[in-house]
């Protein structure tokens, strides 16, 4: 239901409501028809409020009533139906505008014809297209669009349904009686205790070793609390974690005062504050006993210890005037260590003064020790079947020891196998204590991220779409409360994402663009989910699984080359029995080539992904030209079928015209260049467009003012085929990470002024590369990536010319990241380094072979800079980096002629520095290195011969001096401390110095050793 509510919020929101009680006021100017049909409009919209205040009502009760259920869902079906009218009519609002602009541009092109000026026409149509947005978005048009029979028919269809299932909730009594409130029946499901049973425990000891450490370094301060927050997902361990820390006799020993409370999900001041006090005192707490007083009395019991340490067992509250209150007492009593443990991120930056402990899964091994423990492994088959099964748990505590629990004293195999291939929502609900765990997590979630948790049910079990493609999925089916806090869909929908992943739904990954989710998280969705969200497979036995006619989300999984059962899911007779479908995901290999969609269908999202596409595309094409709700479309044919050669994809592609809702076009796997029609300017609601390699950049995309994502697109320079740079002069709303290669074939100067990069004040990254990078995963990583093609360039250029194209490129002084590659002129423009880029944290200047650093680039403060990376710059003789108050991080390599390091002792913040091949470095005894620095790196610098301060580097953690042949230290600079890791390769000068101090010497020569990839990308 929450999606439903998500849904009102944006319908409250929308311009329509505006237009539709607008227009009650001239309802006398239009037709009798029309007029009806707006105030049937009316009546729904009043329906809104009173629909979502029952939905609001059910989705925080447990309802239990098969007859309440099925009353809810169709007033779900009802929502629905009029979420689709909604649409409906404002699309055909816009339709009625785009229809008028048209003709509006034809006028203007008659009049170009005639004579006009044609800069003139152009600051009108720009003009003409704002003022078109603006009455659009705002709903502010004075015109009423025609309204249809068919539509008229649909409004009165859904009141008299309103009325019908009005009168039915009064007859149950959903509000007053039907099931429990959540936060009220969960309360005491759960209680815990400091006692623990430590031999029953596997694994733990080296995260248990770490927190101790904490807990009894010299990070602790007399009269302040520390507070320290253990984070993870339900039955992952925390408190047993919490449990072996407060019985380690290290923790005993050192602190008087052990205190356990266990919080649970209402976070009561006044009932907590009792556990305490008689945690201390060990006296009972009368009942009408002021909070003053309690608060008072723990205050002076605290004086009498020294060191206290409090446990917080399963916090859920997120106000921190709670937390606050509850503290006080605390306050000047000496040494106060709180540890707390939350399934919830926002809980935990609450309270903490730490950065917090997340606290991950078993190992396979643990996990195997683990079920062992409880289960009955006797023969060498229930062992493989055994270990299969703990796979299955993901590492998760809790479901290791219940299924192993399962097990104790089964012997029979074939009971073995039906625990590893059932559900696990399917075991005894009277032992299973797997899913009311994670279930607790997903009832205590707010309404506005249910409906985007459970759509992840749709997606295959360890495959999540990356963060971006899960956000406008969210969006498209209108789960992002809009028009809030002066923020756009796109970034309240990453707020969602971050939420859900602090609440341990999702498991970061090394990339923050990709995710995790656990296999028993995914197991949990899937069982929310009931009817609406269904999913597919060829394999697993479900192809037959009964699809319900009022299912709203299909995923067809076809991991079989043929496979005639999944092969008819897709056809018209399916369609046309389930017509509420909003959103198909296809993945497989050659289901599709039978798909025929119907005018009925009401899809936000199409997601295709499969193997081998032949000449059916057009059918399949043909039919999205009807989709008016479409919000979401995803097409990858990684293969083209060897008989379709001939097909002409331009005019398949001229039935995007019309999806005027459409938000997102992905059709970058279908490794073959597209070439968008001009009337892709139609979509003026499309925010992301992501074309295959070899694209051409669209003629008209100038108008898609609403453009966030841009890529892979060719732009043409000359009088070609397609689009020029100057095509995204008004695409303001560009967001995010922009990359523009293949300069060096670009001659159109003015093109690349009129591209206005300086207006894009939303792009964060720019990198400018005058060669290609034409590599998939450097394509992933950016939001906007336009390049040019070799053969477009005419004549060899000059310096002057690629100083003037760099120039033209000046970003917003928003800019944070600033990569420059392959620049083949002088001097740098005039902007890098203005004061007025006040924003800008990092720098690389790459393969600037011209360059000799003339022109004051990195004399001036940047109050934000930290980091500056020089690569392979052939001609630079001298870095003078002056006033940096910021910087913290330099890197200089490949640079031969380069002699100096002027200035290096004012980086007073520099932890990093790293310096190789450069073949006649110097440093006098003035260049002192800055004494914060962490990390050094010297190599490959065959004339140096000193490294002034290097013995005075007290936060020292890792040195590398490699093949400086004539680098020297006297006996007398010892480090001041012993770095963690320190590597001293190819230096014959030092090998005294290394004997008298015992370090490690190696004399590999150059070539001979293998640079560790991953540590020089983290450098770089």
């Amino acid at each position: 239901m929450a999606d439903i509510i998500a849904m009102f919020s944006r319908w409250a929101k929308s311009g329509l409501s505006t237009f539709l009680y607008g227009s009650s006021s001239s309802s006398s100017s239009v037709e009798p028809t029309q007029g009806n049909a707006l105030d049937e409009f009316q009546r729904i919209m009043r329906m809104l409020p009173r629909i979502e205040a029952v939905l609001e009502d059910a989705e925080e009760r447990e309802i239990q009533d098969k007859s309440v259920k099925l009353w809810l869902s169709e007033l779900r079906l009802l929502a629905y139906d009029i979420d689709d009218v909604i649409d409906e009519y404002e699309y055909d609002v816009l339709a009625a505008q785009m229809k008028a602009r048209v003709t509006e541009e034809s006028y203007h092109r008659g009049k170009r014809k005639r004579g006009d000026d044609e800069r003139h026409d152009q600051d009108e149509h720009v003009e003409g297209l704002n003022t078109f947005h603006e009455s659009y978005h705002t709903s502010s048009s004075s015109q009423v669009p025609t309204i249809s029979n068919g539509m008229v028919e649909k409004l009165k269809e859904i009141r008299e349904r309103f009325d019908e299932i009005e009168r039915d909730r009064k007859g149950l009594h959903l509000r007053e009686v039907d099931g429990m409130r959540r936060t009220v029946s969960a309360q005491n499901s759960r209680l815990t205790s400091s006692l623990v049973d430590e031999s029953s425990i596997i694994g733990r000891e080296s995260e248990k070793e770490n927190i101790v450490k904490l807990l009894l370094s010299d990070l602790q301060v007399s009269n302040k609390i520390t507070v320290l927050p253990v984070v993870g997902m339900g039955g992952v361990g925390k408190t047993t974690l919490a449990q072996l820390i407060y019985n380690d006799p290290r923790i005993r020993q050192y602190f008087d005062l052990r205190i356990w409370i266990y919080v649970s999900e209402d976070f009561d001041l006044v009932k907590l504050t009792k556990e305490i006090y008689k945690s201390i005192t060990n006296k009972p707490c009368e009942e009408d006993v002021g909070f003053n007083y309690l608060q008072d009395s723990i205050k002076k019991e605290l004086m009498k210890f020294k060191r206290t340490f409090l446990v917080l067992d399963d916090v859920w509250n997120e106000k921190q005037c709670l937390w606050e209150s509850l503290k006080v007492p605390f306050h000047n009593a000496g040494i106060v260590n709180i540890l707390f443990t939350t399934r919830n991120k926002k809980v935990a930056d609450v309270m903490r003064t730490m950065n917090y402990f997340p606290l991950g899964f078993l190992s396979e091994d643990e996990g195997w020790r683990l079920f062992k423990q409880y289960a009955s492994c006797g023969d060498e088959n229930l062992m493989r079947i055994g270990q299969k099964i703990v796979n299955k748990c993901g590492g998760l505590p809790l479901a290791i020891k219940l299924l192993g629990s399962h097990l104790q004293f089964e012997r029979d195999e074939d009971k073995w196998m039906s625990i590893l291939e059932s559900e696990l929502w399917d075991l005894d609900p009277g032992t299973n204590e797997i899913f009311p765990a994670l279930k607790l997590s997903y009832q205590r979630m707010p309404i506005h991220l249910k409906p985007c948790f459970r759509y992840c049910s749709l997606f295959p079990k360890k495959w999540i779409p990356n963060k971006n493609h899960l956000v406008w999925l969210w969006m498209a089916q209108g789960y992002i409360q809009t028009k809030i806090r002066g923020k756009t869909m796109e970034e309240i929908g990453r707020e969602y994402f971050d939420e859900l992943l602090g609440r341990s739904f999702f498991q970061s990954t090394e990339s923050s663009d990709y995710l995790m989710m656990h296999d028993l998280v995914y197991d949990l969705a899937v069982s929310i989910s009931d009817n609406e969200f269904i999913i597919m497979k060829s394999k697993g036995g479900n192809q037959n699984k009964y699809i319900s006619n009022n299912a709203c989300h299909l995923a067809v999984l076809d991991e079989q080359t043929n496979n005639e059962a999944l092969k008819g899911i897709l056809v018209f007779p399916f369609l046309s029995r389930h017509v509420a479908l909003r959103s198909i995901f296809c993945y497989g290999r050659r289901i599709i080539n039978d798909f025929r969609l119907l005018d009925s269908i009401r899809l936000r999202v199409l997601h295709i992904e499969i193997d081998q596409f032949d000449s059916n595309l057009s059918k399949f094409l043909g039919s999205i030209a009807s989709m008016k709700h479409l919000r979401y479309l995803y097409f990858h044919a990684y293969k083209w079928h060897p008989r379709s050669d001939k097909v002409d994809l331009s005019s398949l592609f001229n039935s995007l015209h019309s999806i005027f809702n459409v938000q997102v076009l992905d059709f970058f796997g279908c490794h073959f260049p597209i070439m968008l029609p001009a009337s892709i300017k139609n979509l003026i609601n499309l925010r992301h467009l992501i074309l295959p390699r070899g694209s051409i950049m669209p003629c008209g995309i100038s108008k898609l003012i609403c453009l966030q994502t841009l890529k892979v697109v060719v732009v043409k320079d000359g009088n070609h085929e397609g689009g020029g740079l100057g095509e995204i002069e008004d695409l303001a709303s560009l967001t995010g990470s922009c990359c523009i290669c293949g300069i060096d074939y670009a001659n159109n100067v003015e093109d690349f002024k009129k591209a206005n990069i300086n207006g894009k004040k939303h792009i964060r990254r720019l990198f400018i590369d005058w060669h290609h990078m034409l590599i998939y995963p450097i394509i992933l990583s950016f939001d906007i990536y336009i390049y040019f093609k070799a053969k477009d360039r005419v004549n060899k250029q000059s310096f002057e010319l690629e100083e003037a194209k760099l120039e033209a490129l000046r970003p917003h002084n928003n800019l944070k990241e600033l990569k420059i590659h392959n620049y083949p002129g002088i001097l740098f423009p005039s902007w890098l380094g203005d004061p007025s880029y006040s924003k800008l944290q990092d720098i690389t200047l790459k393969g600037c072979n011209k360059w000799d650093g003339s022109g004051g680039v990195l004399d001036r403060d940047l109050p934000c800079l930290q980091s500056i990376s020089i690569i392979n710059c052939a001609m630079l003789k001298n870095i003078n980096i002056v006033q940096s108050s910021s910087l913290r991080r330099l890197v200089v390599e490949n640079c031969p002629k380069i002699t100096s390091l002027y200035s290096m002792c004012s980086l007073h913040r520099l932890e990093k520095l790293k310096i190789r091949q450069c073949k006649n470095l110097l440093i006098s005894a003035e260049e002192i290195l800055p004494s914060k620095l962490q990390f050094v790196c010297f190599e490959d610098c065959r004339k140096l011969t000193s490294i002034p301060g290097l013995q005075n580097l007290p936060s020292l953690k890792e040195l590398k001096l490699k093949h400086c042949w004539e680098l020297e230290l006297t006996l007398e600079e010892k480090l001041s401390t012993m770095p963690n890791v320190l590597e001293i390769v190819d230096c014959p000068q030092l090998k005294k110095w290394c004997q008298r101090y015992g370090y490690k010497y190696d004399s590999k020569a150059p070539g001979n050793e293998e640079e560790d990839p991953g540590n020089e990308e983290a450098v770089q």
